[in-house]
C-alpha cells in the first residue's frame, strides 16, 4: 500500500495524464495538483523516483528552458491504481462490517450464555 504521499502523486498524475496515459508535467505544477504543502520539490523527486522504481509509470526526465520536465507515462499498474484504490476500500469495509457483527454475535451469545447459567 502506498503512503499518503505517494497515493496523492498517483491521482495528480493519473487525472493529468488522463486517456493518453501519458504526460509532461513540471514538479512545480505536479506540486500544485498534489496540493501538499508540506511536501518539498525534492521529496516529491524522490517519490516519483520510487513510484517509478515500483513499476506505477515509466519516467523520463527532460529539461525545457531550464525547467526539469517529468515525462511520465503509466504503465498496466499505473492504469489500474484507482481499481486497486476501490477494491481496498470495499475490502476494508467489508472486514470492519463483518469484524463489528461477530462482535455483536459474541456479544449476543455471552449475554444468553449468563442468562442460562
Amino acid at each position: 500500500m502506498l503512503s499518503r504521499v505517494e497515493s496523492a502523486v498517483m491521482l495528480a498524475l493519473h487525472g493529468a495524464c488522463g486517456e493518453k496515459g501519458a504526460t509532461l508535467i513540471t514538479p512545480v505544477d505536479l506540486k500544485r495538483l498534489v496540493g501538499a504543502d508540506g511536501i518539498g520539490l525534492s521529496r516529491l523527486d524522490t517519490v516519483m523516483t520510487d513510484l517509478a522504481s515500483d513499476g506505477y509509470f515509466d519516467l523520463v526526465y527532460s529539461d525545457r528552458r531550464g525547467e526539469t520536465v517529468y515525462c511520465v507515462s503509466l504503465t498496466e499498474k499505473g492504469k489500474g491504481y484507482i481499481r486497486e484504490r476501490k477494491v481496498f476500500r470495499r475490502n476494508l469495509i467489508y472486514r470492519i462490517g463483518l469484524t463489528a457483527a461477530l462482535a455483536l454475535l459474541s456479544f449476543l451469545i455471552g449475554l444468553i450464555l449468563k442468562a442460562i447459567f
